[in-house]
């Protein structure tokens, strides 16, 4: 018999048995098993049971320049920074430096430890906010400047970052110098390799990773999600210095103050949920997405605004002054479809006998494009112009309409998705729907949640379809114009930054 059946012999006795028959039978496997003696739990007030202040001296009367060592262990080849930082900032400020030096995202927990030792995890630890509010006792790391902590060369404490995949940093003291009257906070003066993944697994996994691309760097060998997962150019080897030090100057910077030292660009108002969650690192990342994209001119033609305005001036037409009727199930009625379909261009680029609309998707896409816009309402039976639909008249007035309701929504965050992918449009030259998996991960740096992950790029796509769609080529109709690309980027332009008005006059 298998286990599978011995197990359903067992729930049906059990089934069968009264409550207190249960009970008696659990009372008799307790006694041919004993419980061993409960562990003792060490006494409150013991070392073991909570943490207790460190004792620091007094800091010294003039601040110098302490230079720091900072080391990831476990990791192979080694990957090390050497910092010189300000002795009057805290731990507080120095664990912001490594997350900028090391090119960690600040997403999961952290702590400094007193001790470098090995099992420097049973000595007392410096709070941070987050032990505070769990009632925790000890010293606050923003209380203990780091020319306390690091008094002579060779000084050294443990950092550990993300408490899942145990990233353990040794800090040793190299060297103790004069600090200059316009030293900066801190500067990353030599290192190498680039910093470990977040997520990677710990030192195993990430070093799995590194020795992947070492055999192979187009990582032929890894599982395609694994690929798919990694950063796009990812390269283990490289460290940027000048990178590594704008993103440390950025620390503490207000929102306006990250644009305007990494974008030159206003960030445009559709991605502003975003910038009010976006911590100063992620900040910068989305500063330098504008300033790729703030620097496309993004121009169009008569031509262009032509082939835009194209599609919804096909469709608004046929809605004229009496509407498009409706099927008893609301979709536009046959002819109508044939009609847009013949005046597409579709019938060689589309399956199927185009006469009906849930069955013909780039005429589905179109009208509900141009409801999402406004240009189009539904009431009884009919598709009717709105007053916005209805005063459209030139090519310049179609595109100039489009453009100012292709980011919009009433949600924040989804106005803000579409914000990142007219972005990445831009930044790319071209918009493709994948581009959603870069508006996800942008997303979730900024710390939103649609599942366990972060923001799925499942979830991204549906956020930017409608975007998508009306950018993609021939308003997503048909197969792509000459001049697709650059009329997405154009269009793309137009809707993320309305003043520089992309579009010339019709």
């Amino acid at each position: 018999m298998s286990t599978e059946d011995s197990n359903d012999h067992v729930r049906q006795t059990v089934d069968n048995m009264t409550s207190e028959e249960v009970a008696a039978v659990l009372d008799q496997i307790a006694a041919l098993y004993p419980a061993e003696e409960p562990l003792a739990m060490p006494p409150q007030d013991s070392p073991l049971q909570r943490n207790r202040a460190i004792e620091l001296p007094a800091p010294p009367p003039v601040a110098q320049a302490l230079t720091l060592h900072v080391e990831v262990e476990l990791v192979v080849p080694r990957v090390w920074r050497q910092v010189v930082v300000r002795g009057d900032l805290t731990l507080e400020d120095l664990h912001a430096v490594i997350q900028r030096a090391v090119g960690w995202q600040n997403y999961h927990l952290h702590r400094f430890w007193e001790s470098a030792d090995q099992d420097s995890w049973h000595r007392p630890y410096y709070l941070t906010d987050g032990d505070v509010a769990e009632g925790e006792q000890g010293s606050h790391e923003s209380e203990a400047r780091l020319d306390q902590v690091f008094r002579e060369v060779g000084d050294a404490l443990r950092y550990t970052y993300d408490f899942g995949d145990d990233w353990h940093h040794l800090i040793r003291l190299e060297s103790v110098d004069e600090l200059a009257a316009d030293a900066p906070r801190a500067v990353c003066t030599d290192g190498e390799m680039t910093g470990p993944l977040e997520d990677a697994g710990g030192p195993p996994g990430y070093n799995e990773l590194v020795e992947a691309f070492s055999d192979d760097p187009p990582l032929g060998r890894l599982e395609d999600y694994v690929r798919e997962w990694l950063p796009d150019g990812w390269d283990p080897t490289v460290l940027d210095l000048d990178q590594v030090n704008s993103a440390i100057s950025l620390i503490g910077a207000s929102t306006e103050e990250v644009f305007a030292v990494v974008a030159g660009v206003e960030p445009p108002a559709a991605i502003g949920a975003l910038l009010e969650l976006a911590r100063p690192d992620v900040l910068a990342t989305l500063a330098e997405l504008c300033r790729s994209a703030g620097a496309v001119e993004g121009r169009l033609d008569d031509e262009d605004l032509a082939a835009i305005a194209r599609p919804y001036r096909l469709l608004l037409d046929l809605a004229g002054t009496e509407g498009i009727p409706l099927t008893q199930a609301g979709w536009m009625k046959p002819a109508v479809v044939q009609e847009l379909v013949a005046a597409l261009g579709l019938e060689t680029s589309w399956i199927g006998k185009g006469n009906r609309e849930d069955q013909t998707l780039p005429v589905a896409q179109l009208r509900e494009s141009a409801q999402g816009l406004g240009f189009l309402r539904k009431r009884k039976g009919r598709l009717l112009l709105t007053n916005k639909g209805a005063a459209l008249s030139t090519d310049h007035d179609y595109v100039e309409a489009i453009a100012a309701g292709l980011l919009t929504d009433r949600d924040p965050y989804v106005a803000a998705a579409r914000g990142l992918f007219a972005l990445l449009t831009v930044a790319g030259g071209h918009s493709d729907l994948k581009l959603a998996g870069g508006v996800a991960e942008l997303m979730t740096h900024c710390g939103l949640r649609t599942g366990p992950a972060g923001v799925e790029r499942q979830h991204a796509g549906d956020m930017v379809w409608p975007t998508w769609c009306a950018l993609d080529g021939d308003m997503g109709l048909g197969k792509k114009a000459p001049r697709a690309d650059q009329q997405a980027v154009g269009l793309a332009v137009a809707a993320l930054w309305p003043e520089r008005s992309a579009q010339t006059d019709a």
